[in-house]
């Protein structure tokens, strides 16, 4: 077994392209976050950390872009995930958590537990699911519409918001502006407006033949209408156009964002474990 590290991210991405994409909902994150960082530069203090474990095969892989968590591959070796938790406790670098498949995360915590003492807790069970075919719905009243420079305030208020709620982030983002500012340069932000802006919802992280759905966010007087329904349905359609599939994540704890989503035809893949460490 062989553990490789890559500082060069576009050789990184074509190595593990294929195996990602053996299962390209589960591994929609690593597939995004390594496509958008090949072609840059990094200074040496944002390195991302980027590894792949080998046998014969490609059998594991994993990504970092410092200071977020881990994000781990699916895997059926436990000893690829003993040997990429050794090589960055090697690094003596403070690691925030994990996102991994989730029998995948649960067996890192262990092991990250056993190495460097640090305890964990479940931030939140996801589930991640994939639309091929939009089913019919009916639309309430209001209308989709790409943000603009007008609703930066109530949008970044709204980005903020969702970070806490569904994330469970409870300092503010500080780069929320820069949030607000790309999206809003790749007309990737968009709210659904009734009589007022009610719903807003994102996309971005391609894939080779997809792309993810996220930051769906409806203020709490404006739930139980169907806005954000109707928000991410319009917006899965017209994206369906362009990609085969479009992925989202959803909180397991939330039977109501479930129940959303799979009313407009995203189908579960998989569960994930979203961990942090103390």
């Amino acid at each position: 077994m062989k553990l490789t590290r890559f500082d060069d991210a576009d050789g990184y991405y074509q190595r593990v392209k294929s195996y990602l994409l053996k299962h390209e909902a589960v591994h929609c994150l690593l597939l995004g976050i390594s496509q958008s960082l090949c072609g840059n530069t990094n200074d040496n203090d944002s390195l991302p950390y980027l590894v792949l474990v080998e046998s014969d095969r490609i059998i594991a892989t994993a990504i970092r872009t410092p200071p977020r968590k881990l994000i781990l591959s699916q895997t059926s070796s436990h000893q690829a995930i003993e040997s990429i938790a050794k090589d960055l406790a090697s690094e003596s670098r403070s690691l925030p958590g994990v996102i991994a498949p989730k029998s995948e995360a649960q067996a890192f915590v262990n092991i990250w537990q056993d190495l460097t003492g640090k305890s964990y807790e479940l931030n939140f069970a996801m589930s991640v699911h994939q639309l091929e075919k939009l089913q019919p719905i009916t639309y309430v009243s209001g209308k989709l519409r790409l943000a603009t420079q007008s609703d930066r305030n109530l949008l970044t208020g709204w980005g903020q918001a969702f970070e806490q709620e569904a994330l469970g982030d409870k300092e503010p983002k500080s780069d929320i502006n820069l949030w607000f500012d790309r999206h809003l340069k790749n007309d990737s932000l968009f709210v659904w407006q009734d009589d007022a802006i009610v719903s807003m919802a994102v996309y971005g992280g391609t894939t080779p033949n997809g792309i993810r759905i996220n930051a769906v966010y409806t203020p709490p007087e404006y739930r139980g209408k169907g806005y954000a329904t109707a928000c991410v349905a319009k917006i899965s359609q017209q994206l369906l156009e362009r990609y085969k599939y479009c992925f989202l994540f959803t909180n397991l704890a939330n039977p109501v964002s479930n129940h959303i989503y799979r009313k407009i035809g995203y189908l579960p893949i998989g569960e994930i474990g979203n961990y942090s460490f103390h």
